[in-house]
């Protein structure tokens, strides 16, 4: 049987990584990134694509911790650049919509034989954001390929000040064309 000499005309791409979730006053704290994309090529550069991002972050301070989650849904344009070189740098640009869902915990103590008091307040945000992304793609062969690179998410929305507003992770991953 002929084998096809056309192209791979789609892409799924996967990726892990950890970074930093900051809101408009401070850092809301630093986590794991599992980040997902299905795209169609247009051409041998240009993929359009739909993702989804799960960012979590943490931090616990004396008198105060913020837990949770954000997750990230739209779809962006892809470019590779020189589809034929050994190691090709790529980057994306996008838009879409993230979910936060998380506790803030303010901790204070009023006396130095006083019980410590807790004040949990749950946050739940949904505002348009868009996403960027760069970094360099090694392929292991025509249709499998390793990646490495920086993912960033930027809030679009003028939403809530405790919402986050900035999203930076590094990333490592893999990418399969068929």
């Amino acid at each position: 049987m002929a084998q096809s000499t056309s192209s791979p005309r789609f892409v799924a791409t996967g990726d892990i990584g950890y970074g930093q979730t900051v809101d408009d006053e401070g850092v809301l704290g630093k986590g794991s990134i599992l980040a997902g994309g299905w795209g169609v090529r247009l051409t041998e550069r240009l993929t359009l694509q739909a993702v989804l991002d799960r960012a979590a972050y943490h931090r616990d301070e004396d008198w105060l911790e913020f837990d949770g989650r954000v997750v990230f849904a739209g779809a962006e344009a892809a470019f590779h650049y020189r589809p034929a070189q050994r190691v090709r740098p790529y980057w994306s640009i996008g838009a879409g919509f993230f979910n936060d869902d998380g506790t803030a915990t303010w901790k204070s103590q009023i006396g130095l034989l006083q019980p410590r008091l807790e004040e949990r307040v749950e946050r739940h945000f949904t505002f348009a954001a868009m996403t960027a992304s760069g970094g360099i793609e090694v392929p292991l062969s025509p249709r499998a390929s390793i990646r490495t690179g920086l993912r960033f998410h930027g809030l679009l929305d003028t939403g809530d000040d405790a919402a986050p507003h900035t999203m930076l992770h590094a990333t490592v991953g893999m990418s399969w064309k068929w």
